[in-house]
């Protein structure tokens, strides 16, 4: 379905839906004098006896931490989000985020994707080690100037949020959280655009593929 500008239509339509070393100096020699008429008999209270050293070297502790999750960039193609929205991107810009909501602060790694001229999607991916304060969750969106509802259809997904704004220009966000990752795709899209089918049905479609790698 094509919407132009409609805006109050548009968003009826959104909301609901990481050399060995020898030992230096070699044999010790022993010293030897030229006897004399009578032999000398060693002072048995001057010999020392120096004992062998053994060391023996601590044993290696290797520490089996969890494996980060891999690069945005390397879970989603241009390919996967066009199949997802219809419309050809550009390749994949990495990058990062930092993010704060309510009591959660958390980074994100970033793989970015235009269609110029349209819109700029977005997939941001965090796991448990990436939040650094609130302890690992899926933080509800702000409402500020938006519409925000849940969004408990994504498959993959133990919960989530979509959030649209509730004036023009377009931008939503959809936050899906299981229990090892938190992916967004996030929306830009230009002011005046014309645009295709069902934004929120669309970052469904793109948050399950990225949830499906970071689980597969």
């Amino acid at each position: 379905m094509r919407v132009r500008r409609l805006w109050p239509a548009a968003f009826l339509l959104l909301v609901p839906v990481l050399t060995g070393c020898s030992e230096d100096g070699g044999i010790d020699g022993s010293g030897f004098s030229t006897p004399t008429d009578t032999p000398s008999t060693p002072d048995v209270s001057e010999t020392a006896t120096t004992p062998t050293e053994t060391t023996t070297a601590p044993a290696e502790t290797t520490s089996a931490a969890p494996a980060g999750l891999p690069a945005a960039c390397d879970v989603v193609t241009s390919d996967d989000v066009a199949r997802a929205f219809g419309v050809s991107f550009g390749s994949g810009v990495a990058g990062g985020g930092s993010h704060g909501e309510g009591a959660f602060v958390w980074e994100s790694d970033n793989c970015s994707f235009v269609a110029t001229d349209l819109v700029q999607v977005t997939v941001a991916v965090s796991g448990p080690d990436d939040f650094t304060e609130g302890g690992f969750g899926c933080p509800q969106p702000s409402e500020s100037s938006a519409i925000l509802e849940p969004a408990d259809d994504v498959a993959g997904a133990t919960d989530g949020w979509w959030k649209v704004s509730d004036a023009p220009p377009l931008a939503a966000t959809l936050r899906a959280c299981s229990s090892t990752a938190l992916v967004a795709v996030e929306l830009e899209y230009e002011d005046g655009v014309d645009y295709e089918g069902d934004p929120r049905s669309q970052s469904i479609a793109l948050a399950e593929l990225v949830l499906a790698a970071l689980q597969g």
